[in-house]
């Protein structure tokens, strides 16, 4: 699995876009859950930390993302989710950022749950919304989410949306209805990551 991390790297033209790019302080970094595939290589890369669901099944994934230099914490909703959260806030007071598919681990996708509210509002961190385009890439047709895989020699753009501060009394159903608005204002160009009733859901 690594390998094929080295090769899309190695061979692929990538470029980053968009205002949050620039940002330099801890942050928390959000995308839908279908842009994993090349996310989790592309983080890697910054050594950012990513929780990731504590089922025997996650074993490997966990241990591919250490492998391409991402910190992991394991946890999801329900299962030892609060400790999880807690341990991403000790890093992100450490100054350093995480990252998190806010519509996982299981879907409904387009849809935000509220953890990345939870540690933006209580660590005054921003929330800056992350996508890509790949010009080879082709949807997963079998998984929930259509994961958007990538292939050698791609050409790949990975968009940073305007950063989101959430304020202290702002409620989490508006706060994840920003989050969600700030998620497709970047895939604008995808016409699938747009499902009319998305934000609404939110």
């Amino acid at each position: 699995m690594k390998l094929h991390a080295v090769v899309i790297l190695r061979t692929s033209r990538i470029s980053i876009a968009g205002p949050g790019a620039a940002y330099a302080g801890p942050a928390i970094y959000v995308n839908w859950h279908r842009y994993l595939p090349f996310l989790v290589m592309h983080h890697g890369g910054y050594h950012r930390w990513l929780m990731i669901s504590p089922a025997p099944y996650m074993d490997s994934i966990a241990a591919y993302s250490r492998l391409v230099g991402l910190r992991v914490v394991r946890g999801a909703s329900g299962d030892q989710g609060r400790a999880a959260l807690a341990a991403l806030m000790v890093r992100l007071r450490a100054g350093e950022s995480v990252f998190l598919a806010v519509d996982g681990p299981a879907g409904p996708p387009f849809q935000a749950k509220r953890g990345c509210i939870e540690l933006a509002r209580s660590l005054g961190a921003p929330i800056i919304p992350v996508a890509y385009t790949s010009r080879r890439g082709r949807h997963h047709p079998k998984r929930w989410d259509r994961w958007l895989m990538i292939r050698p020699f791609d050409t790949i753009v990975v968009t940073y949306g305007e950063p989101i501060f959430i304020s202290g009394s702002e409620s989490d159903a508006e706060a994840t209805r920003r989050v969600a608005r700030g998620l497709h204002a970047i895939s604008a160009g995808l016409p699938e990551d747009r499902p009319p009733a998305a934000v609404a859901a939110c």
